[in-house]
């Protein structure tokens, strides 16, 4: 493109920009800001809300729950415990419920209400017997709209009784009550309300309790926390403080009450918020209660936006200014682009008149506004560069050339020279002549000559050495073949040597099922089942590596967990364990005195104590699981490995008795939860898996679930090799089926 057609393009393009630009960016701003506005208002009114309601009314009505109040709540509604007096008769509550006893019933409930009601905490409290007979009602003086205790008050429960006592026979009910006026003189009363049964010591229903605060407590104080005027929509009836007051509505707040249940009707929305230009205030409504259908019940939420929207007007004059300063910015730039273009050719023409005086030095050139390498001047002051270069890297290339051809040369002579210290007799003097005599061809004639004798030179040096490496070569694979065939062997037999410590047999109590994988021929886990006449032990190892420094640690471990069994003497699981972490310490320590690694290793314990029907585990950063038929647990372990160097002489393991053991327990190295998805990225197992797994094998044998585990192990990683070795092992108190293990004796990498 050329410069000329570019600086038009640019005026152009920049002037349609800022008209559309200006065109639209007012009404999406004035659009965003109200959209915004309002629902950060919808969310803000209804949390606040939901905390006034639920939390400040939630506080002074659960108390009285007889079942989760407060301690000293409850013994009003026990019919065995006297709260009003010191007597052992029984509760006098229940007892004049049951008698219909009206004025025992005032006088104690009012003993515990009447201070809380006129402290304003409740609005009323009713007291019925198990009939629907009112023996008790007591109201705030103040209270607004109709008065709950007044004869003309219908609660909406009274439409069916029977229904609502039997609704909250065996629980306490919260819910939203109308209070109507019979006599259609008054507005109708919301209250939000806490019901629940008192009962006899032989739990026959005796009466009702009925506590509430008036709703228009909370459309007050909202009102004057927030700065709103409220709301409440109540099936096709809308009601305001002013109507419970019996004044006359604002006019202002008639037309914002209409608009809001036009926008209602026309959307079907019951939660929304937005903003009214024409009447300048943001509409809202929101669900009374969680407890109640917006559509039957909702408060309507009306708070000033006079600032927002005069904010909006300033933002579109503001733009217009923007416009205009733009416009003469763009022509701004339009002059300093044409300017600068063409002082850059001028730079460029210079450039060519210094270099053909012979002056090669850089100089670098200016940048214009808006300046591209691909423009015509970009193009010429890069061909210029371009020119400059070349000929400034001519001598240079040849300098590098004859310091790449040293180099070369020296790397050879110190090959060749350290190859003849390998060589004996003849074969050596030969190939030292013939160092001597290069060196003596590369350091005479021009730098072609020089180049040219290198490339020869080494070619034949290459020939000559890989002749003599190919001789020693033969010569130490033979060497290398027998020494890899003898190690092989050593291997496989270690492996036999370690599958041979491994239990053949199981104890005939116990149903025991077990997977157990090294990942190569030999590996670090192992498991140790010792029968005892009395008791069994169970323990499942994984040690520090893998391979043959794993199965060599695994052997130790196996050979301290019999010499813990032997001696017999320790109380618990803990004990043994701790017992067995002592013994490999000090194998440890008198191997290498200067060891700082963490040879050791982790896993878990059991003891079976037969005459007791007992179980006990210990556990080194392993934990056991129990599948039962309700469902799988977990018992951890502690995090201390056993062996390990930064644990502290005498070390205690926490011994966890397993009260109840039924169902199938299971045990399991980390090889397990490590297992690696197939995937470029790969994801382990983990252990969130096999809890799932265990959940869905709730009841199940350990056959099934050591079955169940391994298909989805092996299905997860598909053809990804194990990382580690593996051990799983599932056992039962139950020998009602087969006991049968699974071994395998060489790992899925070998």
């Amino acid at each position: 493109m050329k410069i000329k057609t570019r600086i038009i393009g640019v005026f152009v393009l920049g002037v349609a920009v800022l008209l559309l630009a200006s065109s639209f960016s007012i009404e999406e701003l004035n659009t965003s800001n109200r959209d915004y506005s309002a629902q950060e208002s919808l969310t803000a009114h209804g949390s606040a809300w939901t905390s006034n309601m639920d939390q400040q009314f939630s506080d002074k009505l659960l108390v009285f729950d007889p079942k989760d109040g407060t301690y000293e709540n409850i013994d009003l509604w026990d019919p065995s415990v006297d709260a009003f007096t010191e007597k052992d008769d029984g509760n006098p509550l229940v007892n004049a419920l049951a008698e219909k006893d009206g004025q025992t019933v005032e006088s104690l409930m009012a003993s515990v209400f009447t201070n809380i009601i006129e402290s304003d905490q409740l609005t009323f409290a009713v007291a019925y017997d198990n009939r629907g007979l009112q023996l008790y009602c007591e109201s705030s003086l103040y209270v607004v709209g109709v008065d709950p205790c007044a004869e003309s008050a219908s609660p909406d429960y009274f439409l069916n009784f029977s229904a609502f006592s039997k609704s909250i026979q065996e629980f306490s009910s919260r819910r939203v009550v109308q209070i109507n006026d019979l006599d259609e003189i008054k507005p109708v009363s919301i209250n939000d309300t806490l019901s629940f049964s008192i009962k006899d010591k032989s739990d026959a229903v005796v009466g009702i309790v009925v506590l509430g605060r008036n709703i228009v407590d909370s459309l007050e104080m909202f009102g004057e926390n927030f700065e709103v005027q409220t709301a409440i929509v109540l099936g096709d009836k809308v009601l305001t403080v002013d109507d419970y007051y019996e004044e006359a509505r604002p006019d202002d707040l008639n037309l914002l009450i209409a608009d809001s249940l036009r926008y209602s009707k026309s959307n079907d929305l019951y939660r929304y918020s937005y903003i009214n230009e024409a009447l300048g205030s943001r509409l809202s409504s929101i669900p009374l209660s969680k407890n109640i259908r917006a559509s039957e019940l909702r408060v309507m939420l009306f708070d000033d936006q006079s600032e927002l929207l005069e904010a909006l007007t300033i933002s579109q004059r503001n733009s217009l200014v923007t416009f205009g300063f733009a416009s003469a910015l763009i022509l701004l730039f339009v002059f300093l682009i044409t300017s600068t273009s063409f002082n850059r050719i001028l730079e460029a023409i210079s450039a060519l008149e210094r270099m053909s005086e012979g002056d090669l030095t850089e100089h670098k050139p200016k940048k214009g506004w808006l300046s591209s390498k691909k423009d015509e001047v970009g193009r010429l002051q890069s061909t210029i560069s371009k020119y400059r270069l070349s000929l400034v890297d001519g001598d240079k290339q040849r300098k590098d050339r004859a310091r790449r051809r040293d180099e070369r040369d020296t790397i050879m002579f110190e090959k060749m020279s350290a190859l003849s210290e390998q060589l004996d007799g003849s074969a050596r003097s030969i190939l030292l002549q013939e160092i001597n005599d290069m060196r003596i061809a590369l350091s005479t004639g021009t730098d072609e000559q020089k180049e040219k004798a290198s490339i020869e030179i080494m070619s034949k040096a290459f020939s000559k050495m890989s002749d003599e490496v190919s001789t020693l070569i033969d010569a130490r694979t033979y060497e290398l073949v027998a020494a890899r065939d003898e190690i092989s062997s050593s291997i496989r037999y270690a492996a036999q040597l370690q599958n041979a410590l491994l239990p053949k047999t199981f104890p005939g109590d116990l149903n025991i099922k077990v997977e157990w994988r090294p990942r190569d021929l030999v590996g670090g886990d192992i498991y140790f089942i010792k029968d005892l006449p009395d008791k069994v032990y169970i323990a499942v190892v994984d040690c520090t590596g893998h391979g043959v420094p794993g199965a060599f640690l695994s052997i130790i471990a196996r050979s301290h967990l019999d010499k813990a069994v032997i001696a017999d003497k320790y109380q618990s699981a803990g004990e043994y364990l701790s017992q067995v972490n002592s013994f490999l310490k000090d194998t440890l320590r008198r191997t290498d005195q200067k060891n700082t690694s963490e040879e050791g290793f982790d896993g878990g314990v059991c003891i079976y104590y037969r005459d007791e029907q007992r179980l006990e585990f210990a556990g080194a950063k392993a934990s056991i699981f129990q599948v039962k038929s309700d469902g799988a647990t977990e018992t951890a372990g502690d995090r201390k490995s056993v062996g390990s160097t930064r644990m502290k002489e005498g070390f205690e393991y926490t011994t966890h008795k397993l009260t109840d053991p039924n169902g199938a327990f299971v045990m399991l190295t980390d090889g397990i939860t490590d297992v690696m998805s197939p995937e470029e990225r790969p994801i382990a197992f983990g252990r969130r898996r096999v809890m799932q797994l265990l959940q869905q094998s709730k009841g199940q044998t350990p056959q099934y679930i050591v079955e169940k585990i391994m298909k989805s192990v092996d299905l997860y990683r598909g053809e990804a090799p194990f990382r580690d070795d593996l051990t799983l092992l599932s056992f039962s108190l139950d020998a009602s089926s087969a006991t049968d293990t699974r071994i395998r004796t060489k790992g899925e990498n070998g």
